[in-house]
């Protein structure tokens, strides 16, 4: 049978085949708008989800072994039931489990990916869950590329992950379309918003395609989305006013957050060197800014004995594969990268993550740092800073955002390129500065001189007009994301309330598991009054609302510390304060002084303020010392209770042999936590089994008679060779 080496489709010189479709139409010009699209004919009802949570439980339990559904779940599959849900869930919080239900229940689910890796990742560990669950992408040959694709047309597969850029071949979405996609689910769907800290251009055709498909049910995921990125993302899908958002709180209690100022590149490297050191073992991943601290870093801790690796987007793609893959089987323990390998792992035993730079925004940090602890055990997220480092990104901030000559020079060179193609651009024009790329490609749309879901031009005058005022917006807006950056590491108030704060939630003041609250910062804490402090920042927020502002282009948390603690009472103390000056003291400056002015009167025994910031010593939230807590289920025995127990080895050591076996990650077989369990209850059938945490019905057909075996007679384990991944 001769199947279309692009979209899997049989030709139309094949014999006739009951799975088969027939041929497409040609391809057709550029997409248009997602609003201007026509409705699609001849594609078939989509099936309808379930509207009862019990079918989706009971999938849940048998088929993943989990008891019932974590924070979020079950809020989106009842929304799901009704309309398109753009869903905002942390990180570790089980957001494929959103699609992967449904696509149990009524099959043909697409999943747009952004990352190669990523998808090979969440279908091995469905298929080892026994889920029908397959990929397309580059990596795929023909053969299996055609294999895959028929399977998923014929039904045969519920699920299919695919790139963004595999729908710019119009035969495969026509096939798509013809053979009915019944959820169309968007993952790291802030990728499809300029705003947004990975935003990726492929991803703006989403919209358009999605309505090509017929406007199937619509699930976008993301762990990293303020509320502008969230109304971008809605209105490029198409769902605005249409679709339910759900909103989890991003917190993660598992997860430590700490800053160490350390300032030149020698001594922040002996720092990874000795914590690297420190947990021989662990899994653990290091992030620097270039390509050359990368490789440098990689080599200093391979000298010192570490076993560790480079990553980044300069080395061949067959060897970022081979890194990738002996870091999630667990043979590289240390993975030292640039933020290329940020949304492309999925490895769940991750115990840290090093900052040796400080990134440009928050929401990258905190879904880089997110990648260590997605099994729910603790782990440990480091900064390394010095305020050197916010000069640095200033600047790459300057070389993202180009200026006029630089926009009008790369237009005409695409103009010049597209004359000979029918207007379309080449793919690999962003073999460079991809932010800047992206930023450039945005302006030009926003001046409508390409289609707004493809690179397509609408004109190839070069000297057409164009309109800068997006490019100024968006540095304005990546200058507020870096001061809200430096403020999470210099501040000296609980570093997850800040984060949790940014992403528009009230948080509790002290969390316990920052280095702030566990006094063991180890930077310096002013004394002023947290009251006057936190109703500082309620002025902000007031104060940001009536001008449409962002809060941190108001004024910054530093500036709101120093004015906590000095109290300024006349324009001439005001305008002594850090951050403040004649335009800011003029536009608010009677209101702030007015709040204190209420403050002290309220605390007429305060002590009196302080001139300058003082150099008081570090102060605990009174948890110095406590032990972390963490919010496992009640089952879960914890690491400390097993840590001596020979029953855990032996599981550790089954658990290496079969996955050596299998070729996959350990992980994949049964997480750390279930091993926990496991130990814990000692379950002695085939029943008891079922009811431990992560095992399903999968699981227990295919090694639930060894696990027992192993538990009845720890000794059978395989002795130990060197475990492919925790």
């Amino acid at each position: 049978m001769a199947f279309c080496p692009e979209c899997g489709e049989v030709a139309q010189a094949a014999p006739p085949h009951p799975g088969d479709l027939p041929a497409p139409a040609p391809a057709p010009r550029p997409l248009p708008r997602p609003a201007a699209t026509p409705a699609t004919a001849g594609a078939p009802a989509p099936a309808r989800l379930p509207t009862e949570l019990y079918r989706y439980r009971q999938r849940l339990r048998d088929t993943f072994g989990y008891p019932d559904f974590r924070d979020g779940q079950a809020t989106v599959l009842s929304a799901l039931a009704t309309s398109d849900v753009l869903a905002v869930m942390p990180t570790g919080s089980g957001k494929s489990l959103c699609y992967v239900l449904p696509a149990l229940e009524v099959g043909r689910t697409v999943v747009v990916s952004p990352l190669i890796a990523l998808m090979q990742d969440q279908v091995e560990g469905l298929q080892a869950a026994g889920v029908a669950a397959t990929f397309i992408n580059s990596n795929v040959g023909r053969d299996e590329l055609n294999r895959r694709y028929a399977d998923f047309i014929a039904g045969r597969t519920s699920l299919l992950y695919v790139a963004p850029e595999r729908f710019a071949n119009a035969r495969f979405t026509e096939g798509l379309r013809r053979a009915g996609v019944n959820l169309f689910a968007v993952d790291e769907a802030h990728c499809i918003s300029e705003w947004g800290h990975n935003f990726r251009p492929d991803y703006l055709l989403l919209g358009a395609i999605r309505a090509r498909l017929g406007n199937p049910r619509t699930l976008a995921l993301t762990a990293t989305a303020n509320p502008r990125v969230r109304r971008d993302v809605l209105a490029r899908l198409g769902l605005s006013g249409r679709a339910q958002e759900v909103v989890t709180t991003v917190d993660r209690p598992n997860l430590l957050y700490s800053v160490h100022s350390i300032g030149s590149p020698a001594d922040r490297t002996r720092w990874v060197i000795d914590y690297a050191q420190a947990r021989p073992g662990q899994a653990g991943i290091v992030y620097a800014r270039t390509r050359r601290s990368v490789d440098e870093l990689a080599s200093a801790l391979q000298a010192a004995g570490v076993q560790a690796a480079a990553y980044h987007a300069g080395l061949g793609r067959e060897e970022r594969s081979t890194v990738q893959r002996r870091f999630t089987v667990g043979d590289l323990p240390v993975i030292v990268a640039t933020n290329a390998f940020g949304m492309g792992v999925d490895k769940p035993d991750v115990r840290y993550v090093v900052h040796f730079n400080m990134p440009a925004r928050l929401e990258s940090y905190y879904q880089e740092a997110g990648r260590g602890g997605r099994d729910g055990d603790p782990a440990e997220c480091t900064l390394l800073f010095a305020p050197s480092d916010r000069r640095v990104q200033q600047r790459m901030i300057e070389q993202s955002h180009p200026d006029a000559a630089a926009v009008r020079d790369t237009w005409r060179r695409w103009v010049t390129l597209a004359r000979s193609s029918d207007g379309r651009l080449p793919s690999g024009l962003a073999d460079g500065d991809v932010e800047r790329f992206a930023i450039t490609v945005a302006a030009l749309r926003h001046s409508g001189l390409i289609e707004p879901v493809a690179l397509s031009l609408t004109s190839l005058d070069p000297d057409a007009a164009i309109d800068l005022s997006s490019i100024t917006e968006h540095r304005a807006y990546a200058e507020a994301r870096l001061r809200e950056m430096s403020e999470y590491a210099e501040t000296d108030h609980c570093r997850r309330a800040l984060i949790l704060r940014y992403f528009g939630e009230t948080p509790e003041e002290s969390c316990e598991r920052c280095d702030i609250c566990l006094g063991t910062a180890t930077t310096e804490r002013a004394d002023y009054p947290s009251d006057l402090f936190e109703g500082l920042l309620d002025l902000r927020e007031q104060i940001a609302r009536q001008s449409g502002r962002d809060p941190s282009r108001v004024f910054e948390l530093r500036t709101a510390r120093e004015l906590a603690e000095q109290r300024p009472r006349t324009r001439e103390q005001l305008l002594a304060v850090w951050g403040m000056g004649e335009r800011r003291a003029d536009w608010f400056g009677r209101e702030l002084v007015a709040a204190i002015d209420e403050w002290n009167a309220a605390h007429p025994d305060a002590p009196p303020p302080s001139v300058a910031p003082p150099a008081s010593g570090r102060r605990s939230s009174g948890g110095s010392g406590r032990a972390a807590r963490s919010d496992r289920d009640a089952r879960d025995p914890g690491i400390e209770a097993v840590r001596d127990d020979p029953l855990f080895d032996a599981l550790r050591r089954w658990r290496s042999g079969r996955a050596r076996e299998d070729g996959v990650p350990a992980y994949v077989l049964f997480s750390d936590r279930t091993m926990r369990e496991l130990v814990a209850v000692r379950p002695g059938s085939r029943d008891e089994l079922l009811g431990v945490w992560g095992l399903g019905e999968a699981r227990v057909e295919r090694f639930g008679e060894a696990l027992l075996g192993v538990i009845r007679d720890p000794e059978t384990a395989p002795p130990e060779r060197g475990e492919p991944g925790r």
